[in-house]
């Protein structure tokens, strides 16, 4: 499935945090302020405005840190995978690796 993003947005393929710990223990999945982590997978042409996600450095492939509500959730044809279509200005930082 490809998703071509209109404006300011980019899509991100989510990457679901472990629910159970190497020894097995159950972790909670209800934290408080959770920001959610995604690979972005493709980025949108940009348009002119103070907000441009041209202008954010992104690339395809950077692991990126946004608020867990951000967006619209769009599920992929694989099973399991489940993408988001976020506006650039909802992303707060780039992980490294």
């Amino acid at each position: 499935m490809h998703i071509q993003p209109l404006g300011n947005r980019v899509v991100v393929k989510l990457i679901k945090k472990e629910t159970t710990s190497a020894s097995g223990i159950i972790i909670s999945t209800e934290e408080k302020n959770e920001q959610a982590q995604g690979e972005i997978v493709s980025i949108g042409a940009g348009q002119g405005s103070d907000e441009n996600v041209s202008e954010l450095g992104l690339s395809i492939g950077d692991v990126v840190l946004f608020g867990k509500y951000s967006g619209e959730e769009v599920e992929g044809e694989e099973t399991g995978v489940v993408y988001k279509i976020i506006n650039g200005k909802d992303i707060l930082a780039i992980l490294n690796k």
